[in-house]
């Protein structure tokens, strides 16, 4: 890992405190979005040009909540979702609104192809089609899904498209299959029930990129758990090991695309009540980029990249560099971390050109 000195200003919108908001996102083509006050702006990260201006949201919307661009089948798309519950859909290349519709006040968005999935504060999740052109009738279709009893704090479809994991300010995690309106039955046993808690909010779900039924979920303690959604898992769901304790809140969590690793990032620790019987963690992480193996769990190594709290992250598409809000200086920072693998040129055998 090593920092560069891309430094980019940046400024969070008002918003309900009770609600994290998601206001980084990066594009398959490498270009980062982010919020100034209700603007969204943009930063190629592969090139020199300057930051651009894509939008500002009217004040009547609310204020910006979640920023999320859509995956590898629609990458001129970014979704838009506010604190009143107003969604936009902007075509990036053509830097216009292509669609918007309203709908109970939404917390966490992610896209599985042209399909918007929406997480409410009041736990319900909402699919929109947005190949449906008449809003009207798109909202009228949309499955909808309750389960959670509180509000959803993260979420993510897996590579294939095929499962979606959330999680709430609960600590609770659930599974679906696309299609279903009712969770997996997957997790710990807990009381003769199969079931997926933490003992704090969850602030992030990430799947595995190689292995697609496997996913992990962090809370704002910085408690790590790796799950199997296999509903055909007997006894447990939990990877063995499949618990990592760290001593700071995990504010994301990326997967390499080029290794057997990953990173979570951190903000900052809770202080310990005097005279409490707390040891210092081995390896702190607290302000951290810390990267761990996979499948051991094993610690590989650290990067204190400033000494205050590291918020909203996200991992560029190549896997090779990470943009992170440091809240307390209103800036965007690039951190360079996984290299690409290089290809090993295979020549024929010297011996086997002997005739």
């Amino acid at each position: 890992m090593r920092n560069t000195n891309v430094r980019i200003d940046y400024s969070m919108p008002t918003t309900n405190p009770e609600v994290n908001s998601r206001l980084l996102t990066c594009s398959q083509d490498n270009i980062v979005f982010f919020a100034r006050g209700n603007r969204v702006h943009y930063k190629h990260l592969t090139t020199s040009e300057e930051v651009g201006h894509l939008c500002k949201l009217q004040e009547t919307r609310g204020d910006l909540r979640v920023l999320t661009c859509a995956g590898e089948t629609h990458p001129e798309l970014i979704a838009l979702g506010t604190s009143k519950g107003y969604i936009q859909i902007w075509d990036v290349k053509a830097k216009k609104m292509t669609m918007g519709w309203s709908t109970k006040e939404m917390s966490a968005m992610a896209w599985n192809g042209p399909v918007l999935s929406v997480g409410s504060i009041k736990g319900t999740i909402r699919h929109f089609d947005t190949r449906i052109e008449q809003t009207a009738k798109m909202k009228e279709q949309a499955p909808k899904v309750t389960r959670h009893q509180g509000p959803i704090t993260s979420m993510g479809w897996n590579s294939e498209g095929k499962y979606l994991a959330s999680g709430d300010k609960t600590g609770t995690v659930y599974t679906w299959e696309m299609g279903q309106r009712i969770p997996l039955d997957v997790g710990d046993f807990v009381q003769r029930r199969k079931k997926m808690q933490h003992t704090a909010a969850i602030s992030v779900i990430t799947w595995c990129p190689w292995i697609p039924k496997v996913f992990t979920s962090a809370d704002v303690k910085g408690t790590i758990r790796l799950w199997s959604c296999s509903p055909k898992e007997a006894a447990t769901n939990a990877l063995a090991p499949g618990v990592l304790e760290l001593d700071s809140p995990i504010t994301g969590l990326y997967f390499s695309p080029h290794c057997k690793e990953f990173l979570t990032v951190h903000a900052s620790a809770e202080p310990f009540p005097p005279g409490s019987e707390w040891k210092r963690a081995k390896v702190p992480t607290e302000h951290t980029i810390t990267v761990h193996a996979y499948p051991s769990l094993r610690h590989i190594k650290t990067q204190t990249v400033v000494e205050k709290a590291i918020g909203d992250s996200v991992l560029n598409s190549n896997g090779t560099k990470l943009v992170f809000q440091v809240p307390e200086e209103n800036k965007l920072y690039v951190s360079d971390v996984w290299a690409k693998r290089k290809e090993i040129r295979r020549q024929a055998s010297y011996i086997g050109q002997i005739r």
